[in-house]
């Protein structure tokens, strides 16, 4: 998007091959529940689109989402926010709670899962809300609209 808008910055791609993360989580026999990368919709849309289909309400804490501070920047400079941008070689992975710090700590053995994080927790009720770093609730929906373009 930089190169698109003429706006120098340091921020580099990120993208990955998400394989090696679905392969050791598999090896080590971590019962992965629901997995998805979040490139359609961003995050947001993709936690929703999980919420609706297991009919479950998901709890996200925004501090927890690993969004490098340039990123953050960036976005909060142009009006975006990073919960509903695609991004290319991440995933949003759904584990019991008993496999939950296992999976992390594999993940997080794989070069592209090294700044994974556990972001949300499943209970009761409907719909995504996240609870932000200032203390309060926000409601997360399905992202509205047409998505930022990109190349790939």
């Amino acid at each position: 998007m930089s190169s698109r808008l003429g706006i120098e910055n340091s921020i580099a791609s990120d993208c990955s091959i998400l394989k090696p993360i679905t392969q050791v989580l598999f090896e080590n026999n971590i019962a992965v529940k629901a997995m998805r990368d979040v490139t359609r919709g961003g995050l947001g849309t993709v936690l929703n689109e999980f919420a609706e289909a297991s009919k479950c309400r998901i709890e996200i804490e925004e501090d927890s989402i690993p969004v490098n501070q340039e990123v953050k920047g960036f976005s909060d400079i142009l009006g975006l926010d990073p919960l509903y941008m695609a991004n290319e070689g991440k995933m949003i992975i759904a584990v019991g709670n008993e496999d939950a710090d296992r999976a992390l700590h594999f993940i997080k053995e794989t070069a592209a899962g090294k700044n994974a994080s556990i972001i949300a927790q499943i209970t009761d009720g409907n719909g995504v809300v996240m609870k932000t770093h200032l203390g309060g609730s926000r409601v997360v929906d399905m992202l509205f609209g047409e998505g930022l373009p990109r190349i790939c």
